[in-house]
């Protein structure tokens, strides 16, 4: 045969189960829990301790042992707690007033055995677990908070970054150095901007590389369109006055570096291509008409 239930039918079923099993002759627990094979767990706020221990004695129980544990707000901060120094407002208003029952008793735990099982009674303080679902609240909004503050300063930190290499980048006087003698440069560079100062490490493992990373790349482009124009670009440092007035292949080629830097908005280009042009210009192929 098959039973079917309503939900009234299981209401009525709920509330008779403790006259059943008195008229049965069978001890009832309200809210007993069985936790793993042998394990009954019995609740503070469904049994009281008189209860419990009348539990204890029906089920053929030869001793009863208990233990108290008292409160201490640090404990709980301790296990739940990552970074303390930054909690939230909300937190640390909850953890002040909750030191008021530092040394109070929190819990008491009634524990036996019998028929083969372990049974154990427990209550705690009525303000306890409020306390905590409160501090797992706060806890967990500290922690956006401080994921948010920690973002923000990320960013910042990365926008500082970016805007003081596009400082450098940006500087004739930085963009127009050799690059081993750029290093000097930057701090001066930045104050002149006037942007905060800047710690070493971060300038020359951050804010340098991502600099000369964006000139080399308008390095590149200026290199290349003057090699595509290369015999109209010789053309000119041909008449440069500081080219002409020197002779030497040292004092061409300074002269040839400074006409294209100039030429390339104050960005120093490589040696190579001034050596090139130099010579070009120094070297002039005619091609005759006959």
């Amino acid at each position: 045969m098959t039973f079917t239930y309503t939900s009234t039918h299981l209401a009525d079923i709920a509330e008779s189960i403790p006259a059943r099993a008195h008229d049965a002759g069978i001890l009832f627990v309200p809210g007993a829990k069985v936790e793993g094979e042998s394990h009954i767990a019995l609740s503070g706020s469904d049994l009281n301790v008189d209860e419990a221990v009348r539990v204890a004695a029906k089920v053929g129980a030869v001793f009863v042992s208990s233990s108290a544990s008292t409160f201490e707000v640090q404990n709980y901060l301790d296990e739940l707690v990552d970074d303390q120094e930054n909690l939230s407002a909300r937190a640390k208003k909850l953890i002040e007033a909750a030191r008021q029952y530092n040394g109070q008793h929190q819990s008491v735990t009634v524990v036996w055995a019998a028929q083969g099982l372990l049974y154990e009674w427990h209550a705690g303080a009525d303000w306890l677990v409020p306390f905590l679902n409160e501090l797992h609240e706060a806890v967990e909004e500290s922690e956006e908070e401080s994921n948010e503050a920690q973002r923000e300063r990320l960013t910042e930190y990365y926008t500082n970054i970016q805007t003081a290499a596009t400082v450098l980048a940006e500087s004739h006087k930085y963009r127009g150095e050799q690059v081993g003698k750029r290093r000097h440069l930057m701090a001066t560079v930045i104050a002149e901007a006037g942007m905060d100062e800047i710690d070493d490490m971060t300038l020359s493992h951050r804010v340098m590389p991502e600099a000369n990373r964006i000139i080399n790349a308008k390095v590149y482009e200026f290199e290349q369109d003057f090699r595509a124009r290369k015999e109209e670009i010789t053309d000119e440092l041909r008449n440069y006055p500081a080219w002409q007035v020197v002779y030497s292949k040292a004092e061409r080629k300074a002269a040839a570096m400074k006409f294209l830097t100039k030429k390339a908005d104050g960005h120093r280009l490589s040696t190579d291509l001034a050596v090139e042009i130099s010579e070009a210009a120094a070297n002039p192929v005619y091609v005759s008409r006959y």
